[in-house]
Parts: C-alpha cells; structure tokens; sequence
C-alpha cells in the first residue's frame, strides 16, 4: 500500500469538541512518510494553537493550521490540546526530528546577552512580572546579543515535554520569534543603517520591534481597543526613540492591509509606511491565502529560532 501523501486537518470540529478549526492549508508536497525531513512549529496562547510544518531544505511551508482552543484555565486548555492531539496523531508522531514550540503570554523579559546570568532568571522576571510557579525558561539571540527570559505553565511544559520525549524540543517565546523573523525580514529587504520600525498587528494586541543593522533596539507588546490607540502606541514608541516619522520606515504586519482603517490613518502620520511583502525566508504554494504569508508570523518564524539555536550549538 502506498504511503499516505496527507493529513485532513479539514475534519469538522462539532460544539462537543474541545478546539475550533479556523485556518487550514496542506501543500499537496505534504508527504507523512518524510516527516523526518520536516520541523513542526507549534504556537501557544491562552485562546489559539497555530501550527506550521516546513522542510527546512528547500523552505517550503507545508502545513498551516490555526485552531482556537475551549477553556478559560490551564486544565482545559491542556484537554483541548489533548482531544486535538487524539484527532490528529500525526502530531505526535516520532518521526518528527525537530519540534519549536512558541509560547505567546505577557510573562517575558528582555536581556542584553552580555549581562545574562540563568541563575538570576527568576530575579529578571519577578522585577517585571510575577511569575508564581510557573516554568522558567530562554533562548539567546546570538545574532543580536539579546536573551528573551520568560515563564509558562509547567503543566503545559511537561505536557509538551513527555509528548515529544523522543526528539529534540526547543522552547520559546513569541516575542524571539518574532524579532527573529523581524531581523530575517529586515536584513533581506535592503539592509539600512538607519533603525527600521515593524509592527505586527494581532486582534487586541500589537508588537513593536525596532531593528537598526544588527542590533535590537526596541521590543516591546502592548494592548489595544482601537485603531486610534494603535497608532498612538507606534507614534510614542517612535517619539521615546527620536526616530523621525517622516524619514524612518515603519512596516505593517499581521492583520491588517491597505484597507483597514488603521493602516488608512497611519498614513496621515507615518510618511514612510509600507505592508510586509512577502517573507523571504519561507515559500508557500499556491493552496496558502495570501494574507496568511504575514497573518501568522509568530509561528512561521519559530522554525528560524532552532536554527539559531542549532548554528549557535
């Protein structure tokens, strides 16, 4: 019998279901018998499960998958995780050599790598946010000298970490994935000596990260209730750096395009304001809607961090 070529992550997700399928595409190079040669990336909030397969050989995005997960506390989100999992074992299937899972919570904290010490995590976290008993855990951008510290539910750890005991499991925060995936973007796009702004836009919530050559500047998440209070975030950030609105360029990401009424007002403001193109360090064939090739960075940038990691080591 020959192997199956695919996975249906298209299965109907009833009220009795513990998760929500909001987003699917499968590459029809999809292949389960190549697990092997593929690096799954999962993506982690209180409310969604993303999840990415590339071949990281010729970069190619496989499988994308967005799920919205039931419950309001650890317990329940673990059981949907679970019912998810039963769903689609390929997930957890051994095969896969590599799995990048990405955290996205307020519980972080930024580091110049040069004053990092693993010993004081617990300290560096604390002065910003409590963290209770929650896992402690951080990746080091070597490429910009900074360590991202931050904490998560140990349930969730130990969860992930009996479910892929048999591969190598790299773990981190949203905020590494995305400034990896902001600094990739920036240094394929017409490296600039000058400090470059791009902000993601996620539902309630925008990311701000400032990059100038190879050097961090800036990161940082806030929350917003409109479009008015977004712009405000990215003109503040921009007056506490003295970057100039009318010379520096400020790129837009995630969800938002040419007609939201936000990208609309912000060009009122910002002289230089561009949308992503598309990301330079992932292909997608042509099953993937266009507006999920920035829609989704968080998780389509995961796979670059155990890259990182893995050049790093």
């Amino acid at each position: 019998m020959a192997p199956r070529t695919g996975i249906n992550f298209m299965a109907s997700t009833p009220s009795s279901k513990k998760y929500q399928l909001l987003l699917t595409s499968q590459d029809k190079k999809f292949n389960i018998a190549a697990l092997s040669q593929y690096h799954l990336s999962l993506y982690i909030s209180d409310a969604y499960l993303k999840i990415i397969c590339v071949n990281p050989t010729t970069t190619r995005c496989l499988l994308l998958a967005v799920y919205r997960l039931a419950g309001e506390c650890s317990y329940q989100r673990i059981q949907a995780i679970e019912q998810l999992y039963q769903d689609h074992p390929i997930l957890a299937n051994r095969n896969w050599p590599a799995v990048t899972l990405c955290i996205g919570n307020r519980q972080y904290t930024l580091i110049p790598q040069q004053l990092f010490q693993e010993k004081k995590i617990a300290d560096y976290l604390n002065f910003t946010c409590p963290i209770g008993s929650n896992a402690m855990r951080y990746f080091t951008h070597s490429s910009l000298s900074v360590t991202v510290a931050f904490a998560m539910d140990p349930q969730l750890l130990n969860w992930f970490q009996m479910t892929y005991d048999y591969t190598q499991l790299c773990t981190i925060h949203q905020a590494s994935s995305l400034i990896q995936g902001t600094w990739t973007y920036l240094r394929n796009h017409q490296p600039s000596l000058v400090p470059k702004v791009l902000v993601f836009v996620e539902s309630s919530h925008l990311h701000i990260t400032v990059i100038q050559k190879s050097k961090l500047i800036y990161y940082n998440k806030f929350e917003y209730t409109s479009c008015d209070e977004l712009l405000y975030y990215v003109l503040i950030v921009a007056r506490t750096l003295k970057l100039d609105t009318s010379l520096h360029e400020v790129i837009l990401g995630g969800d938002i395009n040419e007609h939201s009424l936000a990208y609309k007002k912000a060009r009122n403001y910002i002289r230089k304001l561009t949308l992503m193109s598309t990301l330079p360090y992932i292909k997608f064939g042509r099953c993937f809607p266009k507006k999920t090739m920035t829609a989704h960075l968080d998780v389509l940038s995961a796979h670059l961090c155990y890259k990182e990691l893995s050049i790093g080591s």
